[in-house]
């Protein structure tokens, strides 16, 4: 009996072991579904998306949906005969779903996990904004900013233009650098660039055309007031910014005329003298600065609408005013009376002059009649 009991606790032990022993293959919990990472649209039209699923049953059949926001479908990755997977896509910029989903029968499907919602981003877009300095020689200067860059990513820019040829590679610190090209004569220009990275016929690349204008003239103008009865004044003249290579005329008080051009100092200088006092004017200066190459538009897409420069005014203006002279002054008298002005329309000047004829004429009526009157005495 012993042995039969001792027989039969052994079957049931063997029979408990095989019900409760797990298949080396049989799932462990429940599917799931986990989006690791995505990344936003780059320049070439999409983004990224990478999903995993696990803890699968290999003995059924799964498969993965993308789905917009709004349930259309977009695509779908169909696994069986494992436990778990990866898969790596490339998804357009857009609000997407993601969910698994286990067949229950030959066309039914099951959820089976959900991977919830994500976003790709809009698609990144190369774009560069210039802005240029003026120039007298070879001193003008651009900012270029590129926006929409790749940290990490290589890029190369160029400037050409009027005897200037420039190719400079660079490695993206952010989304939005900025470099600045000096040394540029005036004339016409344009700035191009790329990334290094792409794979599209054509390329990935921005460009914008401009121009670095002929520095207008700096004018300032000092005069020098008359000083005496009768006299004159001056004006005088300093020009900066004179553009090298360009003959200015400058229009002085009364118009006469000088020529000017660029001296190696910076500043040109000129006189007019004997301007006639109590006048006003204005100086002008006047000259062209024409291009001595010719803009050719390069051969890309795009640029916007650039208006190349040919032939560039370069004028500037300051108003004068001479004062009047101040007035002459007659010498005193030998009996101390101060003098008069010897100019002027003052009426007193003549009613004095009056009263003193006729207080001369009194007296020497006085004289005579003294005269006379002596005269009878004796």
């Amino acid at each position: 009996m012993r042995v039969l009991l001792a027989g039969l606790v052994a079957v049931g032990m063997a029979i408990a072991g095989l019900a409760f022993a797990a298949p080396a293959n049989a799932k462990t919990g429940f599917p799931s579904l986990e989006v690791v990472s995505t990344s936003d649209c780059d320049y070439e039209n999409s983004g990224e998306l990478t999903y995993a699923v696990s803890d699968l049953l290999p003995s059924n059949t799964y498969k993965v949906t993308l789905t917009t926001v709004d349930g259309t479908p977009v695509d779908e990755w169909l696994y069986q005969g494992v436990h778990d997977g990866s898969q790596t896509t490339s998804v357009a910029p857009g609000e997407y779903r993601l969910a698994l989903f286990e067949q229950v029968s030959e066309s039914e499907w099951a959820l089976a996990a959900e991977g919830g919602s994500f976003t790709i981003g809009a698609c990144l877009e190369l774009d560069l904004s210039v802005s240029p300095s003026c120039s007298t020689s070879a001193d003008g200067s651009v900012m270029a900013t590129f926006t929409g860059l790749i940290p990490g990513d290589e890029y190369t820019y160029f400037v050409e233009g009027t005897d200037t040829s420039r190719y400079v590679p660079f490695t993206a610190a952010g989304e939005t650098e900025e470099v600045v090209a000096g040394d540029l004569p005036p004339g016409n220009f344009y700035v191009y660039v790329q990334w290094n990275g792409s794979t599209q016929q054509g390329g990935v690349y921005d460009w914008r055309a401009f121009a670095i204008q002929p520095c207008q003239p700096d004018l300032t103008v000092t005069v020098t007031q008359c000083t005496v009865a009768g006299g004159t004044g001056t004006v005088d003249v300093a020009l900066a910014n004179l553009v090298e290579g360009v003959v200015y005329t400058v229009t002085g008080p009364g118009g006469s005329t000088q020529q000017a051009t660029a001296q190696p100092s910076g500043v040109t200088n000129l006189t007019f003298p004997s301007i006639a006092a109590g006048t006003s004017s204005t100086v002008t200066v006047e000259g062209t600065w024409t291009v001595d190459v010719p803009y050719e538009e390069p051969p890309f897409i795009g640029g916007g609408d650039f208006v190349p420069l040919d032939t560039v005014s370069l004028t500037a203006s300051a108003d004068v005013t001479l004062d009047p002279c101040p007035a002459a002054v007659v010498p005193a008298s030998s009996g101390g009376t101060t003098g008069l002005p010897a100019t002027g329309t003052d009426p007193i000047v003549p009613i004095g002059a009056a009263l003193l004829l006729l207080g001369l004429g009194a007296a020497v009526l006085t004289v005579s009649r003294h005269r006379a009157t002596v005269r009878v005495r004796k």
